[in-house]
């Protein structure tokens, strides 16, 4: 079936780390100030309503709001840099494999301990799981619904040369068997992925996966986010219209 595309273009909604909660009611077709009057707002202005699917009456316009979607993020090959924490006492042959401090810009020096190193890893092609879902490469996945960011899905994930490291089918299971290998001081191997796994932008500098689910508030240098959100709304546009 031909989709249609929409009259007009879809935005990706504007983020400030000012706004302001407010509450409206819907009165004979239009918005209003819960408590009455106009929201007095400047025309074009941008917003979210957060309402219970029970008010919705139109089921089309509500299925394309909930529906489950998956967009692809980063191509398969794509290298990613894990933090870990490495203590001494750590063998030369795992210690070569870490990459020089200086060797990954980031602006996250105050959430990361001082003795944290990167190691690199790669994005594979699709797992056993993804093929028989007729996924026919690999990559980074943000999986949605409707507009919410709900987690990130990887490929297969190549780990460094190190004994024991095979390719593993998550990003959650790598970060275990890096750790395992490059913390085994940690009494635990477990770890928040959106934390420790790194991207790169085009501006040079390596950002948390953390920033790509949950949409960073962003200057324009960060054209990754930018493009993939931008993706998400078309698509969402595609699906309402």
């Amino acid at each position: 079936m031909t989709q249609i595309a929409p009259l007009w273009p879809i935005k990706v909604m504007p983020l400030s780390s000012k706004t302001i909660r407010v509450p409206v009611t819907r009165v004979e077709g239009r918005w209003e100030f819960l408590y009455g009057g106009d929201v007095k707002v400047k025309d074009g202005t941008s917003g979210e309503l957060h309402l219970d699917q029970i008010h919705f009456s139109d089921k089309k316009f509500l299925k394309a709001l909930t529906a489950k979607r998956s967009v692809a993020i980063l191509q398969p090959g794509t290298e990613l840099r894990v933090a870990l924490t490495i203590k001494p006492g750590l063998g030369s042959k795992l210690y070569s494999l870490l990459l020089p401090r200086d060797a990954t810009r980031h602006t996250h020096s105050s959430k990361l301990s001082v003795d944290t190193r990167f190691v690199p890893i790669h994005l594979g092609g699709p797992t056993d799981a993804q093929r028989k879902k007729k996924v026919e490469e690999g990559g980074l996945f943000l999986l949605l619904e409707g507009m919410e960011p709900r987690a990130i899905e990887s490929g297969m994930v190549t780990l460094p040369a190190a004994p024991d490291l095979e390719p593993v089918d998550s990003l959650n299971y790598a970060f275990t068997r890096l750790s395992e290998v490059f913390e085994p001081w940690r009494k635990a191997h477990t770890g928040s992925i959106y934390e420790r796994v790194f991207y790169l932008e085009p501006d040079g500098f390596w950002y948390p996966l953390k920033d790509l689910r949950d949409r960073a508030l962003v200057s324009a240098e960060r054209k990754l986010i930018s493009e993939l959100w931008a993706n998400v709304a078309e698509l969402l546009g595609t699906a309402l219209f």
